[in-house]
């Protein structure tokens, strides 16, 4: 985000200025952009050097508070940190944060606090959050997370459709990739009193995996972990039970046929009444067979 913003610090410097030669600020002069102190002809490939721990950090951007901003089209390839940002009614239109498929390059977000923004076709990449609040966040259509590490993040109050993945990207095979993020993923998680805080969320959608289930904070009314032992397969519930709740289902049948070993499963208390019966009728079921973890 501080990369975002030192962009648009530039963008919006250049705007105000677009006819003819383009006089820096002063936390810009002495670096070198492309193009000198004309700043004509720059694209967006060539703010990389604003990056945090590149040119972030000599312009000495510390913007803490930012509110009420746009930002479209914006990337962090890895390796950024990302530190001591509160944002507020903002929105992110086709953005991407940490696209690395290594575990050195995971760019990292500590001490941030993400109040009512938007989202809107972004992802995020292999990351480590720590210490990390959002409070109220409208997703267009779903915000993917890929094997990012969780440590102290809460979200409360109305989230859009998440999916946290456990791969680093889409249809990762690669042995030695997956090794390298599972070897770092386990470390991690071993130095981590608790991960994710979804007790206080009211999500659209919500699915997890790659996160040890015992160090998330949940509602146990709402948000109940399922585990193999427990679980007598699909045979168990019989059609009844895909007929009232097909979407309960359906998620069920994904974990019967994987190889996780538990799963966790929220009523979507955002979601259309229709959704959220399916899924709180669904667990009710499953707690009346026995199969509920508390």
């Amino acid at each position: 985000m501080k990369a975002f913003l030192a962009i648009d610090a530039v963008s919006r410097h250049k705007s105000a200025h677009s006819a003819g030669h383009v006089e820096l600020p002063e936390a810009f002069v002495g670096l070198d952009f492309p193009g000198s102190a004309d700043c004509d002809g720059l694209d967006d490939t060539d703010w990389s050097m604003l990056r945090c721990g590149h040119g972030a950090s000599a312009l000495g951007l510390v913007m803490q508070h930012i509110g009420a901003q746009q930002f479209s089209t914006k990337f962090d390839n890895g390796g950024s940190a990302f530190e001591a940002l509160r944002v507020a009614n903002s929105s992110f239109d086709n953005c991407g944060m940490s696209l690395s498929k290594r575990p050195s390059k995971m760019s990292s977000v500590r001490d941030v606090h993400v109040s009512n923004c938007k989202v809107i076709n972004c992802e995020i990449g292999p990351t480590v959050l720590e210490d990390v609040q959002i409070d109220g966040l409208d997703v267009n259509p779903i915000l993917l997370l890929w094997s990012c590490f969780f440590r102290r993040v809460s979200l409360v109050g109305k989230i859009g459709k998440i999916k946290i993945n456990l791969e680093p990207f889409a249809f990762c095979t690669d042995a030695g990739v997956l090794a390298a993020f599972a070897e770092q993923r386990a470390a991690f998680y071993e130095a981590t009193n608790w991960a994710l805080d979804i007790s206080r969320a009211r999500f659209v959608d919500f699915a997890c995996k790659g996160v040890p289930l015992n160090l998330i904070r949940r509602d146990t009314q709402t948000q109940v972990i399922i585990r193999k032992r427990d679980f007598g397969g699909m045979d168990m519930l019989g059609s009844q039970f895909a007929d009232a709740f097909p979407e309960t289902r359906t998620r069920l049948s994904i974990f019967s046929d994987s190889d996780a070993e538990e799963v966790l499963l929220v009523v979507p208390l955002a979601a259309a009444k229709k959704r959220r019966e399916d899924w709180a009728g669904g667990i009710a079921e499953l707690r009346r067979l026995g199969v509920v973890s508390e």
